[in-house]
């Protein structure tokens, strides 16, 4: 065995032992949620014996039908959050990218900066404005705070600025308006980057713990990951229904792989431009 291929050997083992750490605690996630409780204690690691579903109806069930309800919140959060989000920093990104006004890299730099600040420092007085406004316990309060995201802004700027300022100047000339521009010629284009925003922003807004549960006091409006917890009905570690809380986890997941593989093609559209731009 060569030199080169010892380093290709140990490369490889490498990448197969990262995949394994990475792809294992999915395997037990998912086959420990097909599993009865008393299985899942004596085979946690291995295939279910006697594959059921009867984990997914108790949770289900649980809280007569809360999970069901919050799940159902969670994606309407999520999807409206995403689409809100998307169109703002889209309509932001082209502004910045193509339009020439005073003030507009320096306007640009402070949202930047505003980056630099701990979501959490913004938690309190968001609680206090919001209760002013009466928007607490409402989808408002879960969709609307955070859909002008700066990060968003500044991906849709960036790739905005690629589209060649020709196109724009030739659409005018042929006396097509600016909001017909954006939707009909720079949306079009920009959609590898709406696809991956598309993904890391519903992401965001589906993981999103603490501050729905700053902000929301009412279970039913309540996304699932702030339900999920509740699965773990006392503190004994014994207690737990880790079969249940396995089939959460498995089933708060289905979404994400859902808006990936929707997006997945934009997404690696993205990628791979902005690998040959670079």
């Amino acid at each position: 065995m060569t030199k080169r291929q010892g380093k290709a050997v140990l490369l490889n083992a490498v990448v197969i032992f990262a995949c394994f750490i990475a792809v294992f605690p999915v395997f037990i996630m998912i086959t420990g949620s097909l599993k009865t409780s008393q299985e899942l204690y004596t085979n946690s690691a291995g295939f279910p014996i006697h594959p059921t579903l009867a984990n997914f109806k108790r949770l289900l069930s649980f809280n007569s039908g809360l999970i069901l309800r919050t799940f159902g919140n969670s994606i309407f959060v999520a999807a409206s959050y995403t689409a809100l989000s998307c169109l703002l920093a889209s309509m932001a990104g082209y502004a910045f990218a193509k339009f020439k006004f005073r003030g507009r890299n320096v306007l640009f730099l402070l949202l930047l900066i505003t980056m630099m600040i701990p979501a959490e420092l913004n938690i309190t007085p968001l609680y206090l404005i919001f209760s002013k406004m009466k928007w607490l316990n409402t989808y408002r309060v879960q969709i609307i705070p955070g859909a002008a995201n700066v990060f968003a802004m500044f991906l849709m700027r960036q790739y905005m600025m690629s589209i060649p300022d020709s196109l724009i100047e030739a659409a005018r000339i042929d006396g097509a308006g600016e909001w017909r521009i954006f939707s009909k010629i720079v949306l079009p284009i920009s959609s590898p980057s709406i696809g991956a925003l598309a993904i890391l922003q519903f992401l965001s807004k589906w993981n999103e713990l603490l501050y729905p549960k700053m902000m929301l006091t009412k279970q039913k409006l309540m996304p699932i990951m702030v339900i999920l917890p509740t699965l773990n009905e006392t503190d004994s570690a014994r207690s737990v229904p880790w079969e249940l809380v396995l089939s959460g986890c498995t089933l708060v997941t289905i979404p994400l792989i859902i808006v990936f593989l929707m997006f997945q093609d934009k997404f690696l559209s993205s990628v791979t431009l902005g690998a040959v731009k670079g």
